[in-house]
């Protein structure tokens, strides 16, 4: 279709609408004729192609309608700067609404825990309406307008977004992107023979299609959910189920899946959401004789979700939830003419997992090389960096990387699970998730007690205690300043170790990842005084998280540089301001004291470690002790 006919299209839909905001004419006219050719490349043959095309148009046109002016003056000012997210400012923590303060008045509640300890962004884990008690901690969503009535109302959603971004913070939702639950209004019609909403899943007659799907199809839960179809007895057909048997996957295939999720993910963006984690993306877009991950149609999609945002509500951002390679997580970012037009922020989950590895070992080797071989991100993107979720920790490495360093990559990854699991003589106190038939697993547990506080405690080890503190501290200290958002973990800030309690709870004690979803202690929490080892892990990380606030150099600019001191104990990096203004991080993985020299950055120069306020003159090797971290800059 030519340009100039789609325009006229525009032009004469919002005419109709009474719009005449200039903004949004810029923003729809920009981006409109980019997703028709999108939606074309997607569903150029499909049935319901026009129909739908014309429903989203409408669409992106009421919900613009329908955004408050307080919204769009927000939109305005974050389209002026599209970095915002990654500033040095901006500090995050994940909850879980109901394990934090039981529901979202309980979250307004403590706005001011939050402002005490400097966070501003809140990830508020799944809290749509989901069935009960099987719904995958929130991720088999029932629907998607309604919240958890255990949670509130949407109204209270509602109130709780509009008294954080009273109080200068954002809020990050989970959108379920890939499947939803076989409760779901779609699913139940689909059940009842609705011939339409039967197309938003995938259904067969026998095996014959999902046998020739599940050759290259991974197993995503093989102990607790194997296979990816499930039988309906009822309706005597198979049903397209890879995470589990009440989560349907959804047809992208069929454009009225789009429209309707697109539809959905506005009317949230409007009801407050700051930034959008959309979940599982890289299983989106199956296909047979295809490997069901990160295929170049999941990308086309999520350009789609992006600029229709894009032209509606331009200040809200978008993470994608893709733990895959970095090769791979790079281009959710958008490659080619589609950079950063895309997801504007992804998951360091390579970061996270290494640095986890690097601990165990004292040793950065493979930390480094891996960092090294990330791709380059486009300008105006960013990562997540966190050292722990709600999720596991997979040991994802890259199995080259392994063998250059000249070590066996199954054997590797067994001795980190022993080393974190199996109490030889070790401080970890994790335990094993998904374990496969070669004894290789994921891994589980807080990052107290994975740090070692845990054992130190039960063992009244004063010494330990405090190396499991500095631990603590190494991994809080390097997420603050790589760059990009740091993400906290509620309860991390107070040192919660593993959570048995979880045992006790019917619908969670088979899925050891509660381990490390705590109730928050409030007596802890609010009474720090009485307890001297959690003052001090959350003192440290509020100091630190001023201190981030006020270091230009922390805000991600791609320039991180990562540099080889030559010492496989530490991880040195430096990050640089926009005025050229450096700082040096320099990170001891190991239990022992060692060295670093000065030639990256200057022989006698005189320097300022940022968190100690301490200056001195560089020497040609200098002093760093068990676990420490140092921020240094040049003194003047």
């Amino acid at each position: 279709m030519q340009q100039a006919y789609k325009l006229s299209r525009l032009y004469a839909l919002t005419d109709k609408n009474g719009i005449t905001d200039s903004c949004f004419h810029t923003r729809f006219g920009a981006n409109f004729p980019i997703i028709y050719d999108l939606f074309e490349k997607l569903y150029h043959s499909h049935p319901h192609k026009k129909e739908a095309f014309e429903n989203l148009i409408q669409i992106l046109v009421e919900k613009f309608k329908e955004r408050s002016e307080e919204q769009k003056l927000i939109d305005i000012e974050r389209s002026k700067n599209p970095n915002w997210y990654a500033s040095n400012e901006i500090v995050g923590m994940m909850l879980y609404t109901e394990r934090f303060n039981q529901n979202f008045k309980g979250l307004e509640e403590k706005i001011p825990y939050f402002k005490k300890l400097g966070i501003n962004t809140l990830h508020l884990m799944p809290f749509l309406d989901v069935p009960e008690p099987e719904n995958d901690g929130g991720y088999a969503v029932r629907n998607y307008r309604e919240t958890n009535p255990k949670l509130g109302t949407m109204e209270d959603f509602e109130n709780l977004a509009k008294n954080l971004h009273q109080n200068g913070m954002n809020v990050i939702m989970d959108f379920v992107l890939n499947h939803c639950a076989d409760t779901h209004q779609w699913a139940i019609k689909a059940k009842n023979g609705d011939e339409k909403y039967k197309e938003y899943f995938y259904f067969f007659k026998d095996r014959t299609i999902p046998d020739e799907f599940e050759k290259t199809m991974l197993e995503i839960f093989p102990d607790t959910a194997p296979g990816n179809f499930t039988w309906l007895e009822e309706q005597q057909e198979f049903v397209m189920t890879l995470f589990h048997q009440y989560q349907w996957d959804l047809n992208y295939k069929n454009p009225r899946v789009l429209v309707e999720m697109i539809d959905t993910m506005l009317f949230l963006a409007n009801k407050g959401v700051d930034i959008f984690r959309l979940d599982a993306v890289a299983y989106m877009w199956k296909d047979i004789g295809r490997f069901n991950q990160n295929l170049p149609e999941v990308h086309t999609l999520l350009q789609i979700f992006k600029l229709c945002g894009q032209i509606v509500s331009p200040g809200v951002a978008y993470i994608a939830e893709a733990i895959v390679a970095p090769e791979e997580i790079v281009k959710y970012f958008g490659e080619g003419n589609a950079e950063g037009d895309e997801c504007d922020i992804a998951y360091n989950a390579t970061f996270m997992a290494l640095s986890w590895e690097a601990l165990a070992s004292g040793n950065t080797d493979l930390l480094r090389k891996s960092m090294y071989s990330v791709p380059k991100k486009p300008m105006n993107t960013t990562w997540i960096n966190y050292a722990r979720c709600h999720d596991d920790i997979g040991l994802g490495f890259d199995d080259r990387l392994i063998y250059e360093l000249g070590k066996n990559p199954l054997m590797h990854r067994l001795y980190m699970l022993r080393y974190y699991c199996d109490e030889q003589g070790t401080f970890g106190r994790g335990k094993r998730f998904m374990q496969e038939p070669n004894g290789n697993a994921r891994l589980s547990g807080s990052m107290a007690s994975l740090c070692g506080l845990e054992k130190a405690l039960e063992e009244k080890n004063d010494f330990q205690i405090h190396l499991a503190q500095k631990r603590i501290h190494l991994q809080h200290a390097i997420i603050l300043s790589l760059g990009g958002i740091p993400m906290i973990y509620s309860g991390d800030e107070i040192a919660s170790t593993n959570f048995y309690n979880y045992l006790n709870e019917s619908d969670k004690k088979h899925d050891n990842r509660w381990l490390h979803r705590p109730m928050m202690n409030w007596d802890i929490a609010e009474n720090l005084e009485k307890y001297p080892i959690q003052k001090s892990v959350f003192e440290n990380l509020k100091k630190m998280i001023y201190l981030r606030k006020e270091i230009p150099a922390f805000a991600d600019n791609n320039d991180l540089e990562f540099i080889d001191s030559g010492n496989s104990h530490l991880l040195v990096f430096k990050k640089t301001d926009k005025k050229g203004e450096h700082v040096w991080v320099i990170c001891n993985f190991s239990e022992y004291e060692t060295t670093f020299p000065s030639w990256f950055i200057g022989l006698n120069k005189k320097v300022k470690n940022l968190l100690t306020d301490e200056q001195f003159s560089l020497q040609y090797q200098n002093f760093i002790g068990r676990y420490d971290v140092l921020w240094l800059t040049l003194s003047t």
